[in-house]
């Protein structure tokens, strides 16, 4: 609930034990998906060339890079585990941003030293600068990033015509903790069906969004891996039995079936 988008940063480095604390939490940060995810923290100050991102951050010099080998839950795995390691770091006090687009490609590949792999994400890692520039408020209001779509039209209940009906169940509590993950432009394109004892989750497309056709893969199935990672995490403390599977039930549905939560 306190994890927010960080897009102004002290000048100033991260301390040796905070940075000992960033390298057990992105070695710790896997996926229940078939996915070889793997992290690289790179520093402005040490890779030889600038980490640009378009001038969207201010004073970050350290990152942490998803990179992921193609497969076919990949891109869902890259953003489980960078949503893990990202509430991680929240946790321990560094300001985070997820950046699927706006940052310079090419630049990253480099520092990364990729092996027949792709980046998913990066994320700046770094202390929060609580005085925010013009560009960062203006960037949060646009994207309504506190904004979330209504409970009934994310989650259904037996079938999609009927919505799921938000109660104090421990249920309904992580589908809140879905509910309120960050997404890419905040198109929260989670939609979940509850069948039984089951939770079937969709990804819903958002028709003509650039993200889905820019980098060779579609972006919003990195929110469907943050979508599972808040229901895995909160499901896990709350004590819920069940777990992540690939199964489809083969609906007839205008969204893209992604995982379950087999209960």
């Amino acid at each position: 609930m306190k994890r927010r988008s960080v897009r102004t940063y002290l000048n100033k480095p991260i301390s040796e034990s905070d940075m000992g604390k960033v390298t057990a939490i992105v070695a710790d940060a896997g996926s229940p998906f078939d996915a070889s995810v793997r992290f690289c923290v790179v520093s402005s100050d040490t890779s030889g060339e600038r980490l640009g991102t378009y001038g969207m951050m201010r004073g970050a010099k350290t990152f942490v890079v998803a990179c992921v080998a193609p497969g076919s839950k990949d891109i869902e795995g890259a953003g489980y585990a960078l949503e893990k390691a990202i509430l991680n770091l929240t946790a321990i006090g560094l300001g985070t941003c997820w950046l699927g687009g706006t940052f310079k490609r090419g630049v990253f590949e480099r520092a990364a030293k990729l092996d027949g792999e792709i980046i998913v994400a990066v994320t700046p890692i770094g202390y929060i600068n609580e005085k925010r520039t013009v560009l960062e408020r203006i960037v949060a209001s646009g994207a309504g990033a506190r904004k979330r779509i209504d409970f009934g039209e994310l989650f259904f209940d037996g079938d999609f015509s009927k919505s799921l009906q938000e109660d104090d169940s421990t249920l309904s509590v992580c589908l809140q903790m879905v509910r309120i993950g960050p997404s890419a432009s905040n198109k929260q394109p989670w939609r979940a069906l509850k069948v039984g004892d089951d939770v079937h989750f969709y990804l819903a497309k958002t028709p003509g969004y650039s993200g889905n056709k820019a980098f060779g893969f579609v972006m919003q199935r990195i929110d469907m891996g943050i979508a599972a990672c808040h229901f895995e995490l909160a499901a896990n403390e709350l004590k819920m039995d069940g777990d992540i599977v690939i199964s489809d039930p083969k609906l007839t549905t205008e969204f893209e079936y992604s995982f379950s939560w087999q209960g």
